[in-house]
This record gives structure tokens, C-alpha cells and sequence, in this order.
């Protein structure tokens, strides 16, 4: 059977197969938007887009809040690197 979900909906899943069209609709774009139904199944063979879309569909930048947040997670990453170093 198939069915239809949205980008959010899909989020973590990983699927069988997929169809996706990335011609997205006028306004902001978010980077999930690209990322996600494109980062769903494990081999590229799984994934079908249904037709042909601008190149700088792929090439969203981040919010300055998302990168506020890597940056965040980066710090976290280091100082727990610097605590458990001896483990390692």
C-alpha cells in the first residue's frame, strides 16, 4: 500500500522506499524540508524523486538558531571529551 506523510511526520523513520518531489512550494525554505525526505532509506536505489527540481533546492542554510545549536552541542561534545579522556 502507499500512502503519503509529511516531512515532520517522518522524521526519524527510516523507510523501505520512497517517493519525493522537491519542487517545494514559494517562501523560506527549511533545511528538514530537503534533509529529511532525503535522508529516509539506507540505499539511493530506494529513493525515486518525481521530477526534476532547481539545484539550490539542496543548498538551504541553516537558521542562525540552528546554528547557535550546533554550536551549543559542539561545546557539550568537547567538554565531555576533556572529562572522559582517560576512558578513551
Amino acid at each position: 500500500p502507499a500512502y503519503s506523510r509529511t516531512t515532520h511526520k517522518r522524521q526519524g523513520q527510516t523507510l523501505g522506499k520512497i517517493i519525493v518531489d522537491l519542487v517545494m512550494p514559494p517562501g523560506p525554505l527549511e533545511v528538514a524540508s530537503v534533509y529529511v525526505p532525503l535522508s529516509r532509506v539506507k540505499r539511493l536505489g530506494d529513493l525515486l524523486i518525481i521530477r526534476p527540481f532547481e539545484f539550490a533546492t539542496l543548498q538551504v542554510k541553516p537558521s542562525t538558531a540552528q546554528i547557535e545549536e550546533l554550536k551549543r552541542l559542539d561545546r557539550i561534545a568537547q567538554n565531555t571529551r576533556k572529562r572522559f579522556q582517560f576512558i578513551i
